[in-house]
């Protein structure tokens, strides 16, 4: 497992749209079961490409998506989990963005109580990488 993408803050996950164009955007990623995993809601557009392609690729980038010139680009499958991996991975998230994740988790909590539709990252994305 890359220790680049073990230490990041935030990783650019990069998926594909039907018409082969990327679409990257920054990630907070644990490491889990062999790969790479975070939390997203279930009706995201990023779960609509997996679902289509599974080509992925990661980086460690900023918290805005930039990546560096010379961030080492891991190539990958992804899939989405099922419920209590997903459960697990965000355990595994909660951990290690413990005070931005509950800043991040208060603002869907919030939209939720003025009658706003919130997911809370109700799904998790897995990467293994290629060789």
């Amino acid at each position: 497992m890359p220790t680049d993408l073990d230490a990041a803050k935030y990783v650019s996950f990069t998926t594909y749209k039907k018409d082969g164009n990327a679409v990257s955007l920054p990630v907070w990623v644990v490491p889990f079961e062999g790969g790479y995993a975070f939390t997203t809601d279930h009706d995201a557009f990023k779960v609509k490409r997996v679902r289509r392609d599974s080509r992925a690729t990661l980086a460690v980038c900023t918290i805005k998506g930039k990546v560096a010139p010379d961030a080492t680009v891991y190539h990958g499958t992804a899939v989405l989990l099922n419920e209590s991996d997903s459960k697990r991975v965000a355990a595994l998230v909660r951990k290690k963005y413990s005070v931005m994740y509950l800043a991040i988790i208060a603002q869907s909590w919030l939209k939720r109580i003025f009658g706003k539709d919130s997911h809370a990252a109700d799904l998790a994305i897995k990467v293994t990488l290629t060789k």
